[in-house]
């Protein structure tokens, strides 16, 4: 194992980062609605955007307004109607979405589904002026503890997407599933499910977990802790370090779908590492309605 100074070090470097980019102007704290269309959905009308919106064909399609303000899309206002592809904001980073701006606000749409598996589409809006910041938030971790860094392995699975309930009711989300972690705690074995999301990158395992910590002391819907591939082929990973493991963007905003964490890892032990509880609450409130 590298010493503790290096690990320290590599985890205060990530840390900063982290945070930083959760509480980027149009980072996750920066959301200010989220709009929901369904299949069959024509020339509907939202409040903090300008136009008309619909489902073509599995297609979120903007039609831009006859006259007065517009949707900035990929650098130009549209003058007929536009699809929007669904992808997290291009500012953060995610999918094939192209910038969409309304004024200094950013827009995005997103693909999910219902409990009766037929596709449901949103619309985010996130504003920077109203962001919320790493001090009004409330965010702390706990020191770096190289003994929250446990050796396992790693056993891939052919990837399956797994619908996963979420803190929306009623709106679920894809969570492709791409193998498990199995680790020893204090002589018990633990066998988790990974998730693969996908980065600029490559595909990045992350596990969700939840703990007896979780609600008292970190937060309540659990973690997430991204792990690392040990080699070229993306077959093997050594260990899960829980010192990483951070609030999901749901401790935040009311306006996101964090999926539910799965049966298998709700963990029996405290993981006193990672992320504390943020200090300021958000109070959930469902934006769907079915």
């Amino acid at each position: 194992m590298p010493t503790r100074e290096h690990l320290e070090g590599q985890w205060r470097e990530w840390r900063y980062a982290h945070v930083a980019k959760m509480f980027r102007p149009y980072g996750w704290t920066s959301l200010v609605a989220q709009y929901w269309l369904e299949a069959n959905d024509k020339d509907v009308g939202f409040d903090l955007l300008p136009g008309t919106w619909s489902v073509d064909d599995g297609r979120v399609m903007f039609t831009p307004p006859a006259s007065g303000p517009n949707l900035s899309v990929n650098g130009k206002y549209p003058t007929e109607t536009v699809e929007i592809i669904p992808g997290r904001n291009q500012t953060y980073g995610h999918g094939q979405s192209e910038p969409v701006y309304f004024g200094v606000n950013e827009v995005e749409a997103i693909l999910r589904s219902k409990n009766d598996g037929k596709s449901l589409y949103g619309v985010r809006v996130r504003d920077p002026r109203v962001a919320t910041s790493v001090e009004e938030a409330g965010v702390s971790a706990f020191d770096y503890d190289p003994a929250w860094r446990i050796a396992g392995v790693y056993t891939p699975t052919a990837l399956t997407e797994y619908e996963a309930e979420t803190v929306e009711a009623g709106v679920r989300e894809s969570t492709p599933r791409i193998g498990t972690f199995t680790f020893e705690h204090h002589g018990k074995s633990y066998s988790i499910e990974l998730i693969g999301k996908d980065t600029a990158t490559g595909v990045q395992p992350v596990a969700h977990v939840r703990d007896k910590t979780s609600g008292p002391v970190t937060y309540g819907a659990g973690r997430v802790i991204e792990l690392q591939f040990t080699d070229a082929s993306n077959s093997r990973i050594d260990w899960i370090d829980f010192n990483y493991a951070v609030a999901l963007p749901c401790a935040f905003t009311n306006f996101v779908t964090c999926p539910l964490v799965p049966r298998e890892n709700q963990l029996d032990f405290e993981v006193l590492a990672g992320e504390k509880r943020p200090a300021r609450d958000v109070v959930r409130t469902m934006t769907y309605k079915a």
